[in-house]
């Protein structure tokens, strides 16, 4: 099942704030919009938050710091894409063996 584990931002918030009531919720909230934004996936958030609660001298925007990098995201080509390329290289062979 692809869509495991389930997004759950409300539950999550409602963990740090009881295990780490030194945190600002909205700050967490803000934090945890900025991680969607930076294409973090939902169960990498999930553990980065974990193991930010279990450090005493965690913060909640420490998250952000474990974002990818934007020139390593990787994004999935379209698939018209593919098509394309195919389409280049079947045109390409034909080419080849037409001369």
């Amino acid at each position: 099942m692809s869509d495991v584990p389930c997004p759950a931002t409300h539950q999550l918030i409602q963990l740090a704030a009881a295990t780490r009531p030194d945190w600002s919720t909205d700050q967490l909230r803000d934090v945890l919009a900025q991680a969607r934004c930076a294409d973090m996936s939902w169960g990498r958030v999930l553990v980065a938050v974990a193991q930010l609660i279990a450090d005493p001298d965690a913060e909640p925007p420490d998250l952000l710091a474990q974002a990818p990098e934007p020139w390593r995201r990787r994004r999935q080509p379209a698939p018209e894409t593919a098509q394309r390329g195919a389409a280049a290289a079947r045109a390409a062979l034909h080419h080849s063996e037409t001369d």
